[in-house]
């Protein structure tokens, strides 16, 4: 299990098309992939979950990877969130 902190940078939180392709990045990984959010878990390949987590812009989370492929899905979803999601 690998962990990672990044920041949501676009400006509009994980609302419905940054969550989509947040969700998206998540299923090129064979890893478990959640994330934490104010004390929260959530799973990552949910999009229903994604969007529950309300995340705002600005927003620290800590991504968790477990699985096969954790270190190199853990590098992808910073990257994908650090690129901020497609905004």
């Amino acid at each position: 299990m690998v962990k990672g902190t990044t920041t949501i940078v676009n400006k509009t939180g994980l609302h419905a098309r940054p969550a989509s392709l947040f969700v998206k990045e998540t299923m090129k990984y064979k890893s478990e992939i959640t994330f934490e959010v104010g004390g929260k878990e959530y799973n990552a390949k949910s999009i229903i979950s994604v969007l529950g987590a309300c995340v705002k812009s600005g927003t620290e989370i800590t991504l968790v990877c477990n699985g096969p492929d954790e270190e190199d899905a853990l590098k992808g979803m910073i990257a994908a969130v650090e690129s901020g999601l497609g905004e």
